[in-house]
């Protein structure tokens, strides 16, 4: 059986944040439920993983839901896209389901491979602003 696009994306997240401790949701129990839960120095975030080319990134009417009231709690959720046919990852708020999201929804960033894995840890799990480097340098897109 050969990996969904999905998997593929968790396992590199897994492969490249070995520090991170990641837990894999699936859920048949509750509509809506991020794929990822995932904790790092103290800080928990959920992380919905898209691999599509969706300009609303493909997201459900029960996974907005979802987002909607852990943001209204005070959780972070991100989603993090691996557009079809492109070498990188766009990260984005889970603060954007509030709006229609469209083509033109701006992520926060994007991380064009080789991907820098600290400073896309960092933008996971700090309030602060990701450190770039010299390999590849977060872009508003």
């Amino acid at each position: 059986m050969s990996k969904t696009n999905e998997s593929k994306l968790y396992a590199l997240l897994k492969k490249h944040l070995k520090d991170v401790h990641f837990t894999r949701i699936e859920s048949h129990t509750e509509n809506g439920i991020p794929d990822v839960n995932a904790c790092y120095n103290g800080k928990d975030i959920w992380v919905e993983l898209k691999a599509n080319n969706s300009k609303d990134l493909g997201l459900s009417k029960w996974q907005i839901v979802w987002i909607m009231k852990r943001l209204k709690v005070g959780g972070t959720v991100f989603i993090i896209n691996r557009p079809l046919l492109q070498r990188a990852l766009k990260i984005y708020s889970g603060s954007i389901v509030r709006e229609p999201i469209t083509s033109d929804t701006e992520p926060l960033a994007t991380f064009n491979e080789p991907i820098d894995w600290i400073a896309l840890k960092d933008l996971l799990f700090t309030a602060g602003e990701p450190r770039t480097s010299d390999k590849s340098r977060p872009t508003s897109a």
